[in-house]
């Protein structure tokens, strides 16, 4: 029985392979899933039908080249502004100093014809006090009188003053001393008497008032 059991061929191995171990399958990704719930179709009656995703953000926009011109522009504009107002401002005290010293030379012209026509006061302050002593042209000492005034009128129109002199304290900025007399009191020095009108011109001494200085003289 063994000697038959060994004539006869081995019993034949059953083998069962699993296709699920050998070829696995892959696992459904949430992408995947999305796209397929984005392309179902929605339910009936619905007019909006499938979900829109959302756009996606727009990138800013460049800087405009026009705009950084246009700074440009108007900086340089301003500096031209602060260029032109530097220049106005030159030229204002340029032209005030040109009419100071226009004003000067005139003054100065204007104070040297006065200062030729003081002998010219000087005679007819002469004539006038020689017509009062006789009494004998009272018509040319009317006349006289007459052009002296209007000649005192126009000089004072000029800026042509004159020195208050007698009676006053005696001001070596404005007086001269030509003689010295004994004073009446122990005051300070005054003028005594005028002998030689004295003038300013629009405030400065054009010529100082010759005077006679009355003071107390030592004993």
């Amino acid at each position: 029985m063994d000697q038959h059991r060994g004539d006869q061929p081995p019993p034949r191995r059953i083998t069962i392979n699993d296709r699920r171990k050998l070829y696995p399958q892959a696992a459904p990704s949430p992408q995947g899933d999305a796209n397929l719930k984005a392309a179902a179709p929605g339910p009936p009656g619905d007019p909006a039908g499938p979900p829109v995703a959302p756009a996606a953000p727009v990138p800013p926009a460049e800087a405009n080249p026009l705009e950084g011109q246009l700074e440009a522009a108007r900086a340089e504009a301003a500096g031209y502004l602060d260029d032109l107002q530097r220049l106005k401002a030159e030229f204002d005290n340029y032209r005030k100093r040109i009419v100071k010293e226009q004003t000067g030379l005139v003054e100065r012209a204007s104070a040297g014809l006065l200062y030729r026509l003081l002998p010219v006061l000087d005679n007819f302050e002469l004539a006038v006090a020689s017509a009062e002593e006789s009494r004998e042209f009272d018509r040319m000492l009317k006349g006289i009188e007459m052009v002296f005034g209007e000649l005192k009128e126009v000089l004072n129109a000029e800026g042509l003053s004159a020195i208050a002199a007698k009676g006053q304290a005696f001001d070596p900025n404005y007086h001269e001393a030509a003689l010295t007399v004994d004073g009446e009191d122990d005051g300070e020095p005054y003028v005594a008497e005028e002998l030689r009108s004295g003038y300013t011109y629009k405030g400065r001494v054009l010529r100082p008032s010759m005077v006679k200085v009355a003071r107390r003289t030592a004993s």
